[in-house]
């Protein structure tokens, strides 16, 4: 772990010199990193594609951004991005590989984590263990702004853990009455179980800017008057046909085709999203959660 360690922060020091596009300025980042978990309440609503494409967005904007795939069942990141990963957390925590030694760098300027059910297994190890894992992770607070956590579909155990670890959510819905449903019953989890998580919602394949209004103007009312938050509104991503032809390219519809309707839809997220509005807990403040989530569950 003293040579993990070590050699992250190496890293960090050559992160603050040259930004991950090759430019050769300063990069201030966040003392710590911004923990942004992407989920939804069903699968089927396009939550792996757009956490990929916003971390591609977010790079091109000069942030350093990390995607973990937390997608226990159905990881599948990597096959979005076009790459094949060789290891994964699980590695780490059986002293197999580094941190450094997983990441996997994309042409996008993105690093990915692949999770694998590495992150669960924290919950396996002693505390001493967990203590030292959790400290030499928290490095990576030097070497991105932003970490991008894309968890599984619904409301189980594991999916539940890694959203309610985070700073800020981003649930993605449909325009679809389940899709809604459960949306509001992942909103509603996490507002009781975490009530100061920034909540953000986006609705995708939406057929217009006026029926994705209509959604977030619904699931606000009820969020209102029934949990007694606020919806933060990112916006919507339309119903565009280079979406699908971008995954059987095995492209991120971003780079696929960068002036669509949808890419431009995602910059405008990416523009509302901004910074944090207050210090975020970073990544040391995420795997403290999540491993308190899941050895409490034991």
């Amino acid at each position: 772990m003293a040579d993990q360690a070590q050699g992250l922060r190496a890293l960090a020091k050559q992160a603050h010199l040259e930004d991950h596009l090759g430019n050769s300025a300063l990069v201030t980042p966040y003392p710590a990193a911004r923990t942004i978990a992407v989920t939804s309440g069903k699968g089927g609503v396009g939550k792996t594609n757009f956490t990929t494409n916003l971390a591609l967005l977010l790079a091109q904007a000069r942030r350093r951004v990390i995607v973990v795939d937390a997608d226990l069942g159905l990881a599948n990141i990597h096959v979005v991005m076009g790459i094949s990963p060789t290891y994964h957390l699980e590695h780490v925590l059986r002293g197999e590989k580094t941190l450094q030694e997983i990441l996997i760098s994309t042409p996008g300027g993105v690093q990915i984590i692949a999770g694998g059910s590495g992150i669960t297994e924290l919950a396996n190890l002693d505390h001493a263990q967990r203590t030292r894992f959790i400290e030499s992770l928290s490095e990576l607070d030097h070497l991105a702004d932003t970490i991008l956590v894309d968890t599984g579909a619904g409301l189980s155990q594991n999916v539940m853990g890694f959203v309610l670890a985070a700073d800020e959510v981003i649930v993605i819905t449909t325009p679809e009455p389940t899709s809604l449903a459960d949306a509001y019953a992942t909103i509603k989890v996490v507002s009781r179980e975490n009530p100061g998580t920034r909540l953000h919602l986006v609705v995708n394949m939406a057929t217009s800017e006026a029926e994705a209004s209509a959604v977030y103007e619904r699931l606000s009312l009820v969020a209102r008057q029934f949990l007694h938050i606020e919806l933060d509104y990112l916006g919507y991503l339309p119903q565009d046909a280079t979406v699908s032809r971008a995954v059987r390219a095995q492209q991120p519809f971003t780079q696929f085709s960068p002036g669509s309707p949808v890419a431009r839809a995602l910059s405008q997220i990416v523009d509302r999203l901004g910074y944090p509005p207050a210090r975020p807990a970073g990544v040391s403040g995420f795997l403290n959660r999540i491993s308190n989530f899941f050895s409490g569950r034991k």
